[in-house]
């Protein structure tokens, strides 16, 4: 089961690598789906920022102050989801923090566009599409392990 854990998240990193657009990403989605995944709260946020960070050594830098609102987005957006009892509600709301946050620090950097101009707005939607579709896909995945194994726990806690 480690092993399938360590696929999984190298996975993860290497399509974020390698993937084919900056807003085509699972690692949003993996952010939203982590309350589904574990209880340990301390994995639900440390396992979206740490994969966000380590990938993002082998991409193109980013300044600082952007950098850090994103791992801040990836931090929150568990709890976001939690309290959202909803993943559709869940990853809507992510992408609404994402959409503010990180495109005014963008703005205010000086390197992008306003976060309610027309170029951002599009960006995020398409960001807002492939959450949805990764965190469908991850649910699917999910209720089938689960008939699979005839099991409600949840599946990182089954390895801890």
């Amino acid at each position: 089961m480690w092993k399938s854990l360590v696929f999984l998240i190298a996975a993860l990193v290497i399509y974020r690598i390698f993937g084919p657009q900056d807003n085509v990403t699972p690692l949003l989605a993996l952010a939203v789906f982590m309350p589904r995944l574990t209880d340990n709260t301390s994995i639900q946020y440390l396992l979206p920022v740490g994969l966000m960070a380590f990938s993002n050594l082998f991409l193109e830098p980013v300044s600082l102050l952007i950098l850090a609102v994103m791992l801040t987005v990836f931090a929150i957006t568990p709890t976001v989801s939690r309290y959202t009892t909803s993943l559709i509600w869940g990853s809507v709301s992510a992408i609404m923090i994402w959409h503010v946050a990180v495109n005014g620090a963008v703005w205010v950097s000086g390197l992008g566009f306003a976060p309610f101009s027309v170029e951002a707005m599009l960006f995020d939607f398409r960001l807002l599409f492939s959450t949805g579709l990764y965190v469908a896909l991850f649910y699917t995945t999910e209720q089938l392990f689960q008939q699979i194994t005839i099991s409600d726990k949840k599946v990182i806690d089954r390895l801890i």
